[in-house]
């Protein structure tokens, strides 16, 4: 599985935040939507940009590691995708107990706040 470095992730998180406060602006300013919206196509060059620094890291599996969670969450807001992480969770919490080993367990939903899906898999090592 490959991950980006540290630093890269870090310019990713600043950009997300600044992204958010742009559309927060867009949202309680109308009438700058369109220089604002300048200013997020400039930011999607710079996204590029860090993506393309990225010092990649290839993590090695661990081989010891009871449960594998695989989830995809996709919402057009933050208030939404918190939303729908807690969803996830709570679906998940239902199936995390009554886990058999070697088991997987695929979940998830789509509606008006966005989606998630989720797979869940338990290996056939002991669980505590």
């Amino acid at each position: 599985m490959e991950h980006v470095d540290d630093l890269t992730r870090h310019k990713i998180r600043e950009w997300q935040l600044r992204r958010l406060e742009i559309k927060d602006q867009m949202a309680n300013h109308p009438e700058r939507v369109l220089e604002l919206s300048q200013v997020l196509d400039q930011m999607e060059e710079e996204h590029e940009r860090i993506l393309g620094e990225a010092t990649t890291v290839v993590a090695q599996p661990d081989t010891g590691a009871a449960l594998e969670l695989r989830l995809n969450v996709s919402a057009q807001n933050a208030r939404d995708l918190r939303k729908l992480l807690e969803l996830a969770l709570h679906e998940l919490d239902g199936v995390l107990d009554d886990s058999e080993p070697g088991a997987s367990h695929p979940g998830g939903m789509a509606g008006s706040l966005g989606a998630y899906q989720f797979d869940l898999h338990v290996s056939p090592c002991n669980l505590e």
